[in-house]
């Protein structure tokens, strides 16, 4: 095999490194990979180790919105689901939003992508999705609300991806299947003894 065509390992992660930074901050073509010493690699990694709480955060925020205008949500009871969320410790074993007063609902938030950005969830991420459905349903120990008898959603970022992963697993998957209710346009939000599935958009 000509040279040329030999994969090169550190070749191939470093140009992936370095058309990211460059595209996405608009920097100067430069090799940044060289830049970065083995203290530098670890403090990035703890950087990005955030990425998905942010990520979380921002799909929260426009589940925020939508659910304001879904429910009718009256300014004052909108700020105070803004605290909830954002007074939240990630990761704190409680529900990414909830609410108690006018209306009493509890939400999980899920920015999952499927493997190798295709359209099946992979097995710790179906696991992942379903202890979640159950966390919704029947409650979670260190959770400040109740979910038995108050609205319930499970929130997924909104790609192409996505819908077609959850479309898929409605199919295998009986704890998915017979909990979510994805197709709901148009009715009121009432109904406490299903999920309702809301995509949001990661633009929101």
């Amino acid at each position: 095999m000509p040279d040329k065509l030999k994969y090169n390992r550190e070749q191939t992660l470093s140009k992936r490194l370095n058309s990211f930074l460059v595209k996405q901050f608009n920097l100067p073509e430069k090799d940044y990979y060289s830049e970065l010493d083995t203290e530098g690699f670890i403090g990035l990694k703890s950087v990005l180790s955030d990425i998905n709480n942010i990520l979380t955060l921002r799909v929260t925020s426009g589940f925020i919105e939508w659910v304001s205008m879904s429910l009718e949500l009256d300014l004052s009871a909108k700020e105070e689901l803004k605290r909830i969320v954002f007074e939240s410790k990630p990761n704190s074993n409680g529900y990414d939003a909830w609410l108690g007063y006018p209306v009493s609902f509890v939400a999980e938030v899920k920015c999952n992508i499927p493997i190798n950005h295709g359209s099946i969830y992979g097995s710790a991420q179906r696991k992942g999705i379903e202890k979640d459905v159950i966390g919704l349903i029947n409650g979670k120990r260190k959770a400040s609300m109740l979910p038995h008898s108050c609205l319930k959603f499970f929130v997924f970022l909104d790609t192409p991806e996505i819908r077609r992963a959850n479309e898929q697993l409605l199919t295998v998957s009986e704890i998915f299947k017979m909990n979510m209710l994805f197709d709901y346009e148009n009715t009121k939000l009432s109904r406490t003894d299903i999920i309702y599935g809301v995509y949001v958009s990661p633009n929101a």
